[in-house]
C-alpha cells in the first residue's frame, strides 16, 4: 500500500493564544474601568463657596442626598447608626482620618448635623462639608494668577 506523502509545512503562528491574550485584556479593561467611577453615584447638588479648597489626602465621603439618605460609598441608603458603626474601625485603625460630608443643597440642616453627630460619635475629630468652589471665587482666582 502506497501512502503519498504530504510536502512539510513550514512553521507559522498560532493566532488562538493570542486571541485568547486580548480577550483577557479586553475584559481586565472592562472591569477595572468600570470601578474607576466618581466618588459616587448619587446625584447631589453641593453648595457653593468662596474658600474652598481642594484636599488630596486620604479621606471617607459621607454623601447625603436631597431626600437626607445617607451613602457611605454604597449605592444603598444606610441608617445613622450603621454610619457610627461603620466609621468606628476605621477611625481607630487611622485617628487622623478626614470624613467629608457631601450634603445636598436641599437637605434639611436637622438632619445635617444628625449626621455631623454620628460621624463625630464615631470619633471623628472635626468632620469636613463638601462644597464647590463658586464661579467669582474661580475667576477672582484666575485674575491674581493663582491655582484653581
Amino acid at each position: 500500500m502506497i501512502f503519498k506523502r504530504t510536502p512539510p509545512r513550514g512553521p507559522r503562528v498560532d493566532i488562538v493564544p493570542l486571541i485568547d491574550i486580548i480577550f483577557f485584556l479586553m475584559a481586565f479593561f472592562m472591569f477595572f474601568t468600570t470601578f474607576r467611577t466618581g466618588v459616587s453615584g448619587i446625584p447631589i447638588e453641593l453648595p457653593e463657596s468662596k474658600q474652598a479648597v481642594s484636599l488630596e489626602e486620604q479621606r471617607v465621603v459621607v454623601t447625603v442626598n436631597p431626600e437626607g439618605q445617607i451613602f457611605l460609598g454604597e449605592p444603598e441608603p444606610i441608617s445613622l447608626e450603621k454610619l457610627t458603626a461603620a466609621l468606628a474601625p476605621m477611625v481607630a485603625r487611622r485617628p487622623d482620618m478626614l470624613v467629608i460630608i457631601n450634603a445636598d443643597t436641599q437637605v434639611r440642616y436637622g438632619r445635617l448635623i444628625e449626621v455631623m453627630d454620628a460621624i463625630t460619635a464615631a470619633g471623628v475629630t472635626l468632620p469636613a462639608l463638601g462644597v464647590e468652589k463658586s464661579a467669582s471665587a474661580e475667576k477672582n482666582a484666575s485674575a491674581r494668577g493663582q491655582k484653581k
